[in-house]
């Protein structure tokens, strides 16, 4: 008997949020002609105009209401915390799939709670991406069998770290060699760097949670973008992994793991070959 191929399923996404990782997962995918496509973007009034001369008028809201009319089969949220945490929960009950870049919501115990109930009501669900990390894999793999210990380091140019509250835990002037400031968990400094450090809930949730992963926060004068690195204890054997961010000017666009992250995710909706 004859065996009928499986189409691969189409994939329509939604964006919150239409800054520089929105509008790049959209110019991405919109030159693939195979690929996922965008139903709908969700913006505030004001930013109506910009976001209509990228994508055109028939796929901008400016309510949540219009925006889940489209009935996206997986939205995007880069946005903010706010933004996640006032639609999430309606995304989810809608039944579409959510990835959520603002993560450093979920320092608020509440929050989280929140969105992991909104997840677990069985309609739509969360997917967290790797973020700057990268990958997350090896880290949720460890889960199988005696993960004990992570350690999630973020180091910055001294620079970087001016004009939060890294300037009220050590003087940063004074800060000539590779300095670690600061040590404590994932919900501490996500809570301290809510626009900073997403990327370490995203390892958390991968892992022991924000209360049991471990965080070193380091200032380096000879750094010109952001290095991550985990340490990962497990019965299978430790695992080091380390990023580099792109050697740009302080300030620049670095292209980072982050876009690229959420490009994996919808494009693996529709993969035939799982990677």
């Amino acid at each position: 008997m004859r065996r009928m191929a499986i189409a691969s399923q189409e994939v329509n996404f939604g964006l919150i949020g239409f800054g520089r990782i929105g509008r790049r997962v959209f110019e991405r995918l919109a030159t693939d002609a195979t690929g996922p496509k965008l139903t709908a973007v969700l913006v505030r009034s004001d930013q109506r105009q910009r976001a209509e001369a990228s994508v055109g008028p028939d796929r901008v809201c400016t309510s949540l209401e219009g925006f889940i009319a489209r009935r996206s089969n997986v939205v995007v949220e880069c946005a903010s915390q706010e933004a996640l945490n006032a639609y999430a929960g309606p995304v989810l009950a809608a039944g579409s799939d959510l990835i959520p870049l603002s993560l450093s919501a979920f320092a608020d115990r509440n929050v989280e709670a929140s969105l992991t109930a909104a997840a677990t009501a069985g309609f739509g669900r969360l997917e967290i991406p790797a973020g700057a990390i990268g990958s997350l894999d090896v880290l949720a793999a460890a889960r199988e069998d005696e993960l004990i210990g992570v350690v999630f380091r973020a180091a910055f140019p001294v620079a970087r770290w001016r004009g939060t509250a890294a300037e009220a835990m050590t003087r940063l002037d004074d800060v000539t060699n590779r300095m670690t400031f600061f040590r404590g968990t994932v919900r501490d400094i996500a809570r301290l760097f809510p626009r900073h450090l997403n990327v370490s809930v995203g390892v958390a949730l991968a892992g022991l949670g924000l209360d049991r992963t471990a965080a070193e926060l380091i200032a380096d004068p000879e750094l010109k973008q952001a290095q991550f690195e985990i340490d990962i204890s497990a019965g299978p054997g430790p695992v080091s992994i380390r990023v580099d961010g792109r050697d740009v000017a302080l300030g620049a666009d670095p292209v980072d793991y982050t876009t690229f992250s959420v490009l994996r995710l919808l494009r693996r909706r529709q993969a035939r070959v799982m990677i």
